[in-house]
């Protein structure tokens, strides 16, 4: 629940909970008590669920990271992809992964078998593999009688071939793209150094024209920050995702390489809150990882509880990020490994090691009202030299303070302009 209250009641309601006092039965004071106690605001409410500990390590989903090779050279790309020898996912081990969660699936009575592509690379490099697999997908997710849903995030830098395949065989995928020539020709070039808009734009159009869902991912730089609002009527004047995912620029890879840091957080922040209304006038949702109050959690991501993330050496992380063994911070993230029969060798102790990072078990998140909401946040981002259980604040702790509520202030806006509670029944979708 939200709702706006200058100081006089913030502090009635404090010294209320504080000292658990009877509400007054009338009078200025009793009145809005009174009224916060019927919309059930003075009700302890539940602590959000533990998803791991509820379904521990249960698998829906299989995530391949198929290559480390990309036809772009973005300026920041956390992978450096494209500059380390070539390693491309065997048909063996993308086959393992396949099986090993579809038949998690039968075992636990899951009705859909969700098979993403990802990694530090542009996935339809490895094309042969990516069709076998999905070919593959569609014959066992048949035999077995359930569902299947194909995914994954892409460049769209595709040539006509490749993408009327992917249109055909894709039911939604998220394409990384940021913005009008100037600024995706300058942050994602070709890996010849030529312009890339022309052809990302056309995979854009024919996505359009084909009815999938799709959603964009945006990259902010200090260079382009200023101009985030203005990118963002761009997009939505041109093209039709259902959703665009905004991101400063994470210091790793190419982006620590060419010293590109986060944009200045107050830059980000207003353009942010100036490109939501632009947004949302097109019917389409922009959002930021870090501010999501429609949610309760106690981890900020639950991909490690859903799928099964290979990386093209066969190894499985617990992180989208972690790409391979290449990455400095990889090594509390990878979790278990090919075991060259058909399988998937786990260390189950790292695994509970991982997991055991909840909100509730960071201190320095204790007071802060996002607590159960950005749920201390993206692991990789916010640890202290990659260990999982040291977590460092960052400058996104301000970002996402910031932004939550301007979000909070947004839905009671919404809402009549008095309150907002949150619909019980909503869930965490996978990032997958």
């Amino acid at each position: 629940m939200a709702f706006i209250a200058n100081i006089a009641l913030a502090n009635l309601i404090e010294r209320h909970c504080r000292e658990q006092a009877p509400l007054p039965e009338s009078g200025d004071a009793g009145r809005p008590l009174a009224v916060l106690e019927r919309l059930g605001f003075f009700t302890p409410a539940c602590l959000p669920e533990d998803e791991y500990k509820q379904r521990q390590w249960r698998h829906e989903a299989a995530v391949l990271f198929l290559t480390n090779r990309c036809n772009l050279r973005c300026i920041y790309c956390y992978a450096s992809a494209g500059d380390f020898a070539p390693q491309e996912m065997p048909w063996e081990i993308a086959r393992a992964a396949v099986d090993q969660v579809i038949g998690d699936c039968v075992a636990n009575g899951a009705l859909c078998f969700t098979l993403g592509f990802h990694g530090g690379g542009e996935p339809t490099l490895n094309l042969k593999i990516l069709k076998r697999t999905i070919a593959y997908a569609r014959r066992r997710t048949s035999q077995e009688n359930i569902g299947l849903t194909v995914t994954g995030s892409f460049n769209g830098f595709w040539g006509k071939a490749c993408r009327t395949y992917m249109l055909e065989q894709m039911n939604e995928l998220s394409l990384s793209f940021d913005g009008p020539p100037e600024v995706q020709n300058r942050q994602r070039p070709a890996r010849n150094g030529r312009a890339s808009f022309d052809r990302v734009a056309q995979t854009l159009t024919a996505l359009d024209n084909s009815g999938l869902a799709y959603g964009i991912r945006m990259t902010i730089t200090p260079e382009s920050a200023a101009s985030l609002a203005e990118n963002i009527r761009f997009i939505c004047n041109r093209f039709h995702p259902r959703k665009i995912q905004v991101e400063p620029v994470f210091a790793q890879g190419r982006a620590r390489e060419h010293s590109i840091g986060a944009a200045q957080p107050d830059v980000f922040l207003r353009q942010f809150m100036t490109a939501y209304g632009v947004a949302q006038q097109s019917g389409i949702e922009l959002f930021y990882s870090g501010a999501r109050p429609d949610i309760l959690t106690r981890r900020f991501c639950l991909a490690a509880c859903r799928a099964l993330v290979v990386t093209p050496q066969g190894e499985v992380t617990t992180c989208f990020e972690t790409y391979g063994r290449d990455h400095p911070l990889s090594a509390p993230f990878r979790v278990g490994v090919y075991d060259g029969q058909g399988g998937f060798r786990l260390d189950h102790d790292k695994i509970g090691k991982h997991m055991a990072r909840t909100v509730d078990e960071i201190p320095y998140c204790e007071a802060c009202f996002c607590k159960w909401h950005c749920a201390g946040d993206c692991a990789i981002k916010a640890s202290r030299a990659g260990q999982v259980d040291r977590f460092q604040p960052t400058e996104r702790c301000f970002i996402n303070q910031e932004l939550t509520k301007f979000l909070l202030l947004e839905k009671i806006k919404s809402n009549g302009g008095l309150f907002w509670v949150r619909d019980k029944n909503t869930e965490e979708k996978s990032d997958v």
